[in-house]
């Protein structure tokens, strides 16, 4: 198996952190799945590790994800998935029983190796493309299950915090653009400003061979949501610390102090893009 480099390499931790979450006597997420993947691995990568609090936010926001996208697909009869980024994501085939369209989108290296445990089918695909090369936009309209009436959704889950504040807007700018006509809804995950600022200190991102960088967090909402599109509107955000209060140790009490729980943990926000009616 080829080495990973830079920001693909980051994909092994949340396996990691999913297939460990299997040993635990009462896990966040039985992903067995991601258990049988990592124990398949080429032995280049058991040398990476996840520590315990990344494995316990790993696994939370899994299932806040896995939770939104249920009630996103129960709520749209016709529905796509976009999960941008995924590296060796084991979501669709956890959610496999709405049947819902989907698709996995990542870089070509990071693919190569996604191919060696999934199979694309009727209603699944795999696209081989960096997320700024903006063509994947028309390969998705090309499917057959996408129509002019889809509700879609896009997942970002450990992705947008690796790229400037520019990249993202400019990507967000450009998903509304391109599918202008359709309900957009967009789940991404986010550090805080504080956790970006510090990458030398996570226990685990630092500690890959490539040394990827964050590069953009917040701390208050408001100041993500002065930066979005005008046309973006924030519904919710997940904090990780309101989750298995019980799985965070002494860290958990930061949940009562508003200060320190912007600070100290990521989240998962919840956003929704409505088509004009005259489009």
């Amino acid at each position: 198996m080829e080495q990973l480099r830079g920001i693909p390499e980051s994909m092994l931790i949340p396996l990691i952190a999913r297939a460990k979450e299997c040993e635990n006597e009462n896990p966040i997420i039985r992903d067995k799945l991601s258990k049988i993947i990592f124990d398949d691995l080429d032995d280049m990568y058991k040398n990476i590790t996840c520590d315990t609090m990344s494995q316990v936010g790993i696994s939370v926001r899994s299932v806040i994800i896995d939770g939104i996208t249920t009630r996103f697909i129960k709520d749209h009869k016709d529905s796509i998935v976009v999960n941008i980024g995924c590296g060796l994501d084991t979501r669709f085939q956890r959610l496999n029983k709405y049947k819902t369209s989907w698709i996995d989108l990542d870089v070509p290296e990071t693919l190569d190796i996604r191919r060696q445990f999934f199979r694309e089918n009727s209603n699944y695909k795999m696209l081989s493309k960096s997320m700024l090369d903006y063509n994947w936009t028309d390969e998705v309209k090309n499917y057959e299950f996408f129509n002019n009436e889809s509700n879609i959704l896009f997942i970002f889950e450990g992705v947008l915090m690796y790229f400037n504040e520019s990249v993202m807007i400019e990507l967000l700018h450009t998903i509304i653009e391109k599918f202008e006509k359709h309900n957009l809804t967009f789940v991404i995950e986010f550090c805080s400003k504080t956790i970006s600022n510090n990458t030398n200190r996570h226990k685990s991102v630092s500690k890959l061979t490539s040394k990827p960088v964050f590069k953009y967090g917040y701390n208050d909402l408001n100041d993500l949501k002065k930066i979005l599109p005008n046309s973006m509107k924030v519904l919710n955000e997940y904090n990780y610390f309101d989750y298995y209060k019980n799985r965070w140790g002494i860290l958990g009490y930061c949940r009562f102090i508003p200060y320190l729980k912007k600070r100290l943990n990521n989240k998962i926000v919840l956003m929704e893009y409505k088509a004009p009616e005259n489009i």
